[in-house]
């Protein structure tokens, strides 16, 4: 019979690997071992030998935004769960990134890094999450608990704090996604992350007033965000100004970090309220009306002879929408 086998950490958060045989039980600390995630998402202890622990199971986030594994049951170990001891220190397009804190001389240090690859959605609860990918196709579901925000820059932000530590803010973090916000339904407000066609928070919102003036600088959402407590409102506001393109579209331009401007483009139905005034029922890319209608005046259009083609062109315009990006 095989010696059963059993893995953890120590004190110091060294991993140990740990058999039993006929009633013997050996402890073996690989304390120089080098933690790390191979492209399966599986954890692998390395050791400086080049012996690899490969370890496969399910990942998930702990309220206090640890890493949990729990372990497949093979014949020689069963069932278990690891806690990894650290904080997500970084949120990018395709991946989680997971700081290891190691225990020396009773202070926390960063060691290693692990970065679980996959993809970042939201839950149904406007939560935010990171689907980690298996070798099996399926998902492994790493759900963020607390609230998230929105930065002076228009960035997603989420702020966190661990227990323990010595002094302000040493165990306060804050992820900040890179990305832009869509809108593309009347009760969906998108932030898609930059570099991934595949990840992006779709939020479940309501628009706070379904009628602007061009000469109105935001748009302004409600999100409730379902917590443990309750549900948290979140007022989102995107600030930013209404253009009239050359093609008859319109667009919501806003400024992001690094001096960075990105529009949210829109077609829709014209409808000419009187002589100086044209009001658009904005439309999707599926010619799906989003809830908002933006009324253009000609003494606000830095193009009068595009505020009259638009006025012309009114009862022909049918288009689709979609998001563009200029630097």
């Amino acid at each position: 019979m095989s010696p059963r086998v059993r893995y953890g950490f120590d004190e110091r958060h060294r991993f140990v690997v740990a058999t039993q045989s006929r009633g013997r039980r050996q402890s073996i600390r690989l304390a120089e071992a080098v933690l790390l995630v191979d492209r399966q998402n599986r954890l692998i202890a390395r050791a400086d030998d080049a012996t690899d622990v490969t370890l496969d199971g399910a990942w998930a986030l702990t309220p206090g935004h640890e890493l949990a594994l729990t372990l497949d049951e093979t014949a020689r170990q069963g069932r278990r769960t690891l806690l990894l001891q650290g904080a997500v220190a970084q949120a990018d397009a395709h991946a989680l990134i997971f700081a290891l804190r190691q225990r020396e001389h009773e202070h926390l240090r960063t060691a290693n890094r692990l970065t679980l690859t996959g993809r970042w959605q939201a839950d149904a609860r406007n939560r935010l999450t990171f689907l980690a990918e298996k070798s099996d196709g399926l998902e492994d579901r790493l759900t963020f608990q607390g609230g998230w925000e929105v930065g002076r820059r228009h960035e997603l932000l989420y702020r966190y704090r661990q227990p323990g530590g010595r002094g302000p803010g040493r165990f306060e973090h804050t992820l900040r996604f890179a990305g832009h916000w869509d809108v593309t339904a009347s009760d969906q407000l998108v932030y898609r992350l930059s570099g991934s066609d595949r990840s992006a928070f779709e939020f479940r919102a309501s628009l706070q007033s379904p009628s602007l003036l061009a000469s109105d600088d935001r748009l302004v959402y409600q999100v409730g965000i379902g917590l443990s407590r309750g549900v948290r409102r979140r007022r989102v506001e995107l600030f930013g100004a209404w253009k009239i393109n050359r093609d008859l579209s319109v667009s919501f331009e806003m400024p992001y970090a690094d001096g960075r401007v990105e529009s949210i483009r829109f077609e829709g139905r014209v409808s000419v309220t009187s002589s100086d005034r044209i009001a658009i029922a904005l439309q999707n890319r599926r010619h799906e009306p989003v809830g908002l209608t933006v009324t253009f005046t000609r003494d606000l259009s830095p193009d009068a002879r595009l505020f009259l083609r638009l006025r012309k062109d009114a009862q022909e315009r049918s288009a689709i929408g979609g998001v563009q990006v200029r630097f």
